[in-house]
């Protein structure tokens, strides 16, 4: 059976690699990892004592899980540099502007500072966020003088949940903070380079297109800035499953190497004197290559467009060397360097949406009814147009089908129509908005942009009404709470087995994809969350989020929501058994006698003692006495601390905490400061941010 598949073994080589690494993530304590990379290297030497096909599989695959252990750790050292693990008091602080994002519709602004070294602490970057719009003069570059209130980048809401801390850690961000006032301009950025030209290309695109949302479209669609949309449209696209169209990633990088590769070859065959005496397929593919190049640094560099980019590369170096540019082992490849190169990149939900999509449409694409609706030989126009758009449909149905599972496990949500809303827009996208705003760009330039503008305002506000309507439509959305660890890494077996795997073999995935979806009807889900501050605390039943005190539908409040599948509309007070007074609330939860504290009052802070004492879990923002303690958990400041925030189940009586999942790792509550973890030791001293 093994012999049978060899066409296939290389497939797997990412997929193992990505083994190695999920281990080193999932692993939360240092020994642990340890102990994981002497298996790996053991079951590689295991292998010399075997024989034939398995021998070599079981050293290969030993080794690239060994390798993916090694990569990750690597990249853990290489990315490791002091971090703030304390509260810093607001001083006014010099800096040079790395990056300008605006949020939330125009709300609220990100800015990326390098700050500078001081007499303790190195040159370190810090992300710092003002309300409302930037002023003109905050642009990258900018030397600027600030006061913020620095603290450390923040943890999960919950267990399992996004950590921007880690996501903090890989981009080299060592705090976080508020901006007070606005920054005082200290030296303008040297004139030109690829960040001011992001930021005058998004001001004359908002500015010279107009219509409704149409400019804060194009500059999402040309320099990945999608503050400019309001958070109506941003949601819409959301909801119809086109968010992805604003996000400069591998759909826009193949339109534009695409596109720009076609026209390339198309004029120099026209001039036949230089057709003759250059390899046109080469040079054109040399030329959309450093196109793609430079759309993905103009439009910021992102890690999906970057990616993109690479993948881009691999694909025109394969057609250069007339190789089928549309293969799984091209695929393949990609993933493996990026993968070497970027292994925090596994967890992100951009790599597993970007590489599944490519992944369903080469299968499609290599699928035999896919090539007969593809050939159009002998046939005339009325059969071309419908075979078209039938294999369009059924690869995005695909597609969607694919992704599904991933954006449930992420987001708690998908699209119902998303197959349909995609099937209207990417064309639209493709073939009429992309080559229109390229064009315009260009004639801008020359002040005859209105030669198409007339084109381009209505395509672009057609493609806001196509996400607008397809969010406004009954049953939009699905919710589900999102998928546990387990039930996602079945479901990626069972779905890599059957894509990668030839004849019969392939039945080996289904096995795994019916435990996975076994498993995830009945996976038990906490129902009691703690936020890290010790400040809120909700109860998900029947629905219903009910919660300690108000909320404005902020981040965490919004989590919880999406990891319960419920609606945070009410409070505790509310809640069948629930007692709420000035100090906080009392209620039971199957069996569990929880105490609730809020600094709103001391009423219930006076007999604090006997009150822990009757009590199973004792929450509370403040540090708590001595003298209270309750049968089972004391969540207060100082507990949580170090240990972040909490989830719970109430029956069973479990608890996980996200210092449970992070272990030792330095972005972890529980970590000691300035120490990173070693591989290859105990650990190393890297130091701490102190002022």
């Amino acid at each position: 059976m093994l012999d049978g598949q060899r066409a296939q073994w290389a497939l797997f080589a990412p997929v193992m690699l990505g083994v190695g690494i999920l281990l080193w993530f999932w692993l939360p304590w240092n020994m642990q990892r340890q102990v994981a990379m002497i298996a790996a290297l053991g079951v590689a030497i295991f292998g010399y004592a075997l024989s034939g096909t398995v021998r070599r599989l079981t050293i290969l695959m030993g080794l690239l899980v060994a390798l993916g252990l090694g990569a990750a750790e690597f990249r853990l050292q290489q990315t490791a540099q002091p971090h703030l693990h304390h509260r810093l008091t607001a001083l006014e602080m010099p800096g040079t502007i790395a990056s300008v994002s605006i949020l939330a519709g125009g709300d609220r602004t990100r800015l990326l500072v390098d700050r500078d070294a001081t007499d303790i602490d190195p040159k370190l970057r810090l992300r710092l966020s003002l309300p409302g719009l930037p002023s003109p003069s905050l642009v990258p570059g900018a030397r600027i003088a600030f006061i913020a209130p620095l603290g450390p980048v923040p943890g999960p809401t919950m267990p399992g949940g996004v950590d921007p801390a880690r996501r903090a850690w890989f981009e080299g961000i060592a705090a976080s903070g508020r901006l007070t006032g606005a920054p005082r301009l200290l030296e303008n950025p040297a004139q030109g380079g690829i960040r001011q030209l992001r930021t005058l290309w998004a001001k004359q695109i908002d500015n010279g297109l107009g219509g409704e949302q149409a400019g804060a479209i194009a500059v999402a669609l040309t320099v990945g800035d999608q503050g400019r949309l309001s958070p109506r449209l941003a949601e819409a696209f959301r909801l119809s499953g086109l968010a992805h169209i604003l996000t400069v990633s591998g759909f826009h990088i193949a339109v534009v190497v695409g596109g720009v590769y076609a026209l390339s070859r198309r004029l120099i065959s026209l001039w036949p004197w230089l057709a003759l005496r250059i390899p046109a397929l080469r040079v054109a593919a040399l030329i959309a290559g450093v196109a793609g190049s430079f759309y993905a640094i103009v439009s910021g560099a992102e890690v999906p467009a970057v990616r993109a980019a690479i993948v881009a590369w691999i694909a025109l170096g394969a057609l250069m060397l007339g190789r089928n540019p549309v293969s799984l082992r091209l695929l393949a490849f990609a993933a493996f360097v990026i993968l070497l190169a970027r292994p925090e990149a596994v967890l992100g939900a951009s790599f597993q949406l970007s590489f599944t999509a490519v992944l369903a449409l080469v299968l499609v694409a290599q699928a035999p009814f896919a090539k007969r609706l593809a050939h159009h030989r002998h046939h005339g126009f009325l059969w071309r147009v419908p075979k078209a758009l039938s294999l369009m449909m059924l690869t995005s149905l695909a597609i969607e089908i694919a992704l599904m599972p991933i954006a449930i496990a992420h987001f708690g949500r998908t699209g119902v129509y998303a197959a349909l809303a995609n099937l209207l827009a990417i064309p639209l996208t493709s073939f009429i908005i992309m080559p229109l705003l390229g064009a315009w760009l260009l004639l801008s330039a020359l002040g005859a942009g209105w030669l198409v503008g007339w084109a381009l305002v209505p395509a672009l506000d057609g493609l806001a009404a196509i996400a607008t309507h397809t969010a406004s439509l009954p049953g939009s959305t699905l919710v589900i709470a999102p998928l546990s660890p387990a039930v996602g890494l079945l479901l990626a077996g069972g779905g890599l087995l059957i894509a990668l795997l030839v004849g019969r073999a392939r039945l080996a995935g289904l096995p795994l994809i019916v435990a996975a979806l076994g498993l995830a009807a009945v996976q038990p889900r906490p129902d009691i969350f703690v936020s890290a501050d010790g400040r809120q605390l909700g109860v998900a039943e029947n629905g219903s989020l009910y919660l300690l005190r108000r909320h404005r539908g902020g981040y965490v409040v919004g989590n919880w929501a999406e990891r319960s599948a419920a609606s945070a509309d009410r409070r505790l007070h509310d809640l069948p058994g629930s007692h709420c007074f000035a100090g906080g609330c009392l209620l039971n939860r199957h069996g569990l006698r929880i105490l609730a504290l809020t600094d709103d009052g001391d009423e219930a802070r006076a007999p604090l003692a006997r009150a822990c004492a009757a009590a199973d879990i004792v929450v509370s923002p403040a540090i708590l006495p001595q003298s209270c303690q309750p049968r089972w958990l004391r969540l207060d400041k100082e507990t949580l601390l170090k240990s972040g925030a909490v989830a719970i189940r109430s029956k069973p009586r479990t608890m996980q905490s996200v210092a449970d999942l992070a272990g030792d790792r330095p972005w972890s509550p529980a970590a000691l400061p300035g120490r990173v973890p070693s591989l290859l030791g105990s650990w190393r001293w890297i130091g701490v941010m102190v002022e």
